[in-house]
């Protein structure tokens, strides 16, 4: 309160100002406190929204910014040193925003090892040489912001995007807990005045407001033929809180382009009830009952405490799943005895009644702030980490009992057992906030945001307080950035000396004049053993020797660098023969429109084919076969083109694990679609589709003979296409592997039941042809 409005570069525009180009990117994140989800879509399809993967292509990246020496660390990079550098790496980034006491309740409740001030700063950190570096929050959430928004539109677009009012090309839309205030709001205000950002092209959204926009757009709208009005509640249990939401979706009158009215009744929070509340009763649990044998106590903060919350996480996932599991830790006291603890869904349960009380209790409070009662809600979407947990779909399916609901067959229960139809999992789980925030962004606003960045008071008390932040970022950043180039070129000075070494092993080692160039080349191995460790080693040392070994080589080997000139032409002459002949048969075939002659690096050309694999799961998921097709389809394309490079044997075997698992989903969809086709147009037009899936499967053993998901799929299509002979000589060759499969055991049973039923009939036909 009272405090200016800094908008920096960013000022609001007066009515002389020109209008800013519109934006030709679109991001939504889902900003939590643990793993950040980002989705995105483009100018020319913006209702095309996909979860961008990050830089080791994960779909979600750790809130966590790191310091190594030289190097800021943000998302999967700095938790992978989160053991070895605890007090280096700033966990839990989004928490951290708000006002001082609560970032330091939050530093407590999540048992953060990294230092705070009294003031509520991070720090102090060492880094770039100092050894006493203090940053406030809001310097760190900037950075990883930052980065976040480069998975969808890439790095080269802040390149246009100084503190001084350049061209934003990308409007973002954050999806944020709905009991943020005032001061988390201001945090997050400071955050975009620090990277220059505009705030009128940054939108702040709570999550039920996401959850309703990505609800909308996923269903259109396809109400029911005579449903006026459909009422869903969205129950969202993340990591660190849960919000319970009743909205009211009804068709547009009289408009062309699909699209739902959307009516918010209610929306209750509980800021502190999440996966991470279940953890920390589990954590408790286990930790008394050790004291109880003599061991000694965990301790909160500490890495003993970090490691046994990372390995219940993964408890209660498979808790979700299977009726126990076990939670294992190797050295994991003082004295470097392992903790070995059995847990069961029972003992899980018993442990966690007070969280599904509470959560019972919420839900019920939304429908009666809501002013409806149970049986008026038409679904329940289940989003968040903990939506998979039996127990809470058992308490909601004692609320929301079965009811009249078109679309039954989308609700599954994690443990196999039924539950009510009413309960849904078509939103992705993991994604569905930030493709509500990216919808959002790219104009789907039905559904206004309650809160508005532009007119946002700053938590920076003052412009000094604000140009310190921005400078201190820039040194930061060109810390790290001069870092990550001294240590690329070392690394590719290293590959290099590996390279020539193989060129000296190989066929045309005269040519390298091997009496000469051999002892230089040893000459900078033994430098750079030593220098590659020295922080002392300039960017421009590293260049001197690189570029002083590549001069020697060409100088002395000139004949052999002449031969590798030739081969390449050739190859390319080849390569270039052989893509004209492809475009000439896809031509030929009205493929044009499919095909893709874009020259990538082989490292993109992997990614893209990850980027599609891993958003044909997300769809899968969701239930929407046709389109998880078409991107498994996109995947294999992008492989194949992949094959055509120059790969290594270890990258051949990286896109082989690729090329199986694809070709194998994409199985698994075709049976799906196959067996939907079936029941909807009958077995005739099924054909078709089961052939697909069989050709699939071929194409999967074709990477691993082995392949026991390959042979298991191919002979249920078999099945289905009726040859029954085939489909078991495909389950006998994967038992050889696993004998004790109950799925091919079970599947050889029904087909020993019907190769016996056919050789039945057709002996009694036999026998009335031949009396």
């Amino acid at each position: 309160e009272g405090k200016p409005n800094l908008a920096g570069g960013c000022q609001p525009r007066s009515a002389a100002m020109p209008e800013a180009p519109a934006a030709t990117n679109f991001v939504g994140i889902d900003l939590s406190v643990c793993n950040i989800v980002v989705s995105c879509s483009t100018a020319e399809e913006p209702s095309a929204v996909t979860v961008a993967v990050n830089d080791v292509s994960n779909r979600a990246t750790p809130a966590a910014v790191g310091f190594d020496g030289r190097l800021r660390l943000i998302g999967d990079p700095a938790d992978a040193k989160l053991t070895q550098l605890p007090k280096q790496v700033v966990t839990v980034l989004p928490a951290l925003l708000g006002s001082t006491e609560s970032m330091k309740a939050n530093y407590g409740r999540f048992g953060c090892q990294w230092s705070c001030t009294d003031d509520g700063q991070v720090g102090p950190v060492s880094f770039g040489g100092r050894e006493d570096l203090c940053l406030r929050p809001v310097s760190c959430v900037a950075a990883l912001l930052k980065k976040l928004v480069s998975f969808a539109v890439g790095p080269s677009a802040f390149e246009a995007v100084p503190a001084d009012g350049a061209p934003q090309p990308f409007e973002i839309a954050l999806g944020v807990p709905d009991f943020w205030g005032e001061a988390e709001l201001s945090s997050l205000r400071a955050c975009v005045d620090i990277l220059g950002w505009k705030p009128e092209r940054v939108h702040v959204l709570p999550y039920s407001t996401a959850l309703a926009t990505g609800y909308a757009q996923r269903w259109g709208q396809k109400l029911a033929e005579g449903e006026a009005r459909r009422v869903v509640a969205f129950v969202d249990i993340g990591y660190s809180q849960s919000t319970i939401s009743v909205a009211a979706f009804s068709p547009k009158e009289g408009v062309e382009t699909p699209e739902l009215n959307i009516e918010p009744l209610s929306c209750a929070t509980a800021p502190a009830l999440g996966v991470h509340t279940l953890c920390a009763g589990l954590a408790r649990h286990i930790d008394e009952k050790e004291q109880a044998k003599g061991r000694e106590a965990i301790g909160a903060s500490s890495k003993r405490s970090a490691r046994l919350m990372v390995a219940l996480q993964k408890a209660v996932k498979e808790l979700s799943m299977l009726p126990d599991t076990t939670v294992a830790l190797e050295c994991f006291y003082s004295d470097e005895g392992d903790l070995k603890v059995d847990l069961s869904r029972a003992v899980f349960e018993d442990i966690a009644q007070s969280f599904f009380q509470e959560l019972v209790d919420l839900t019920k409070k939304a429908l009666s702030d809501a002013g409806v009662a149970e049986d008026a809600v038409h679904s329940v979407e289940l989003v968040g980490g903990g939506m998979r947990i039996p127990k809470v779909q058992a308490l909601l399916s004692q609320l929301f009992p079965d009811g009249e609901a078109p679309e039954a067959g989308d609700a599954a229960g994690a443990s196999g057992k039924a539950v009510s139809k009413r309960l849904r999992f078509s939103l992705d789980g993991a994604s569905a906030v930030g493709t509500g925030a990216a919808h959002y962004a790219a104009g789907r606003r039905v559904l206004q945001s309650k809160w508005d960045l532009v007119s946002q008071a700053s938590s920076l008390p003052d412009e000094p307080a604000l140009a310190a932040c921005r400078e201190l970022e820039s040194w930061m950043a060109g810390i790290d950035g001069d870092e990550v180039k001294r240590l690329d070129k070392c690394n590719e000075l290293e590959a290099f000396v590996y390279e020539v070494r193989s060129w000296l092993s190989g066929p045309d080692r005269a040519l390298l004049k091997p009496d000469v160039t051999e002892p230089f080349l040893d000459e900078t191995a033994r430098w750079l053993e030593d220098a590659q460790y020295e922080e002392q080693t300039t960017l421009a040392l590293f260049e001197e020797k690189f570029d002083g070994l590549k001069k020697h080589l060409e100088e002395h080997g000139g004949e052999f660098y002449e031969k590798r000139r030739k081969e390449k032409e050739e190859k390319e002459k080849y390569l270039d023969a052989e893509a004209e002949k492809e475009r000439q048969r896809r031509h030929e075939l009205g493929m044009d429109a499919d095909k893709d002659d874009r020259k990538m690096a082989k490292s993109e050309r992997m990614k893209m084919a990850m980027k599609n694999k891993d958003e044909g799961n997300t769809v899968f998921k969701a239930g929407n076969l046709d389109d998880a097709a078409a991107r498994y389809q996109r995947a294999l394309q992008h492989l194949t083109k992949f094959y055509m490079l120059d790969v290594s044997p270890e990258e051949k075997t990286e896109a082989d694990a690729v090329m199986l698992s694809v070709q194998l989903n994409l199985a698994q969809v075709f049976l799906k679609l196959a067996a939907q086709t079936e029941k909807d147009s009958g077995k005739d037009k099924a054909e078709a589709v089961y052939q697909k899936a069989k050709n699939a499967c071929d194409e999967a053993l074709k990477v691993d003979a082995e392949s026991v998901k390959a042979r298991f799929r191919k002979a249920s299509a078999m099945e289905k296409l009726g040859d029954l002979d085939g489909a078991c000589k495909e389950v006998k060759a994967a038992l050889k592997t696993e004998p004790e499969n109950a799925d091919l055991l079970k599947l050889k049973e029904r087909l020993d039941k019907l190769q016996a039923a056919q050789n039945a009939k057709a002996k009694k036909m036999y026998g009335k042809m031949f009396g």
